[in-house]
């Protein structure tokens, strides 16, 4: 199948998806679940339950965040391999991006906590030992994040990853520069913004990001940055939700706790 054939095909997908995004509305019905079992209910009367699989009010919080990040994980992998060839690369490395602090943490070698032990990612780079650590990673697909001097680098693991993704972008990329740079400063600056903000759940600043990514969308269509701005749409739907179910885990005497953040 062409290049071409493969965005349309994956647009088509994607935009129907989009049609089935939850509405403002659905999404107050199901944060206005008192607790958990109630939010879970709520959620799989829309197109959220995607994100769910097998989660349930019963799961510890360590369950619950695996599963989160074994749906991103399947979410970045389907459409990779639905995407051109020659951006599969790219698109597959944002599957790692939930597992960034915990590689950082790792990285600056801080201890080990139980539920890393477990975790189907990060048990095989989860040694108490510095030096053993170092070598698992240079054996994991993680091991980008290393950089040229493991010992300097342990900080800036988002450096690296960004880097590895840019490595990873096709020659093709090269006529879309500017449309590739403004995204990733639409993001960037979002994140800074979020970190100085004196809101206490962040909503209107996602919510300003996902309406601007939406006409990208749509503006963008049948390209590849069409298929990224989907990609961080899914990403900020899908850490919504994430706050909606941990905060009635962790915090379920607390309703004031449960905010996107």
């Amino acid at each position: 199948m062409a290049e071409d054939a493969r965005l349309a095909y994956l647009q088509a997908r994607l935009q129907a998806r989009h049609g089935e995004r939850p509405s403002p509305e659905e999404w107050r019905l199901a944060e206005a679940s008192a607790d958990l079992s109630h939010y879970l209910e709520a959620v799989r009367r829309t197109a959220l339950r995607r994100w769910l699989g097998d989660i349930n009010h019963e799961l510890p919080a360590p369950a619950l965040e695996r599963q989160f990040r074994a749906a991103w994980r399947q979410a970045v992998d389907e459409i990779a391999a639905l995407g051109p060839d020659e951006w599969h690369p790219a698109i597959a490395w944002l599957r790692w991006l939930p597992e960034l602090p915990a590689t950082d943490h790792l990285l600056r070698g801080a201890g080990v906590p139980p539920w890393m032990r477990s975790d189907p990612v990060l048990k095989d780079l989860a040694f108490e030992e510095p030096q053993r650590r170092l070598e698992a990673f240079r054996e994991h697909p993680l091991a980008p994040l290393l950089g040229p001097d493991p010992e300097l680098q342990a900080a800036r693991v988002s450096a690296q990853w960004l880097a590895e993704w840019q490595r990873r972008l096709p020659k093709s990329a090269r006529g879309q520069r500017k449309e590739l740079e403004d995204l990733l400063q639409l993001v960037q600056s979002h994140i800074e913004a979020m970190r100085a903000s004196a809101e206490t759940d962040g909503n209107a600043l996602r919510t300003t990001l996902a309406a601007t990514l939406a006409r990208r969308f749509r503006r963008q269509a049948g390209t590849i940055i069409a298929v990224l701005a989907h990609l961080v749409l899914d990403g900020l739907e899908l850490e919504r939700l994430r706050a909606g179910v941990m905060s009635r885990s962790l915090l379920p005497e607390r309703p004031e706790g449960r905010t996107w953040a």
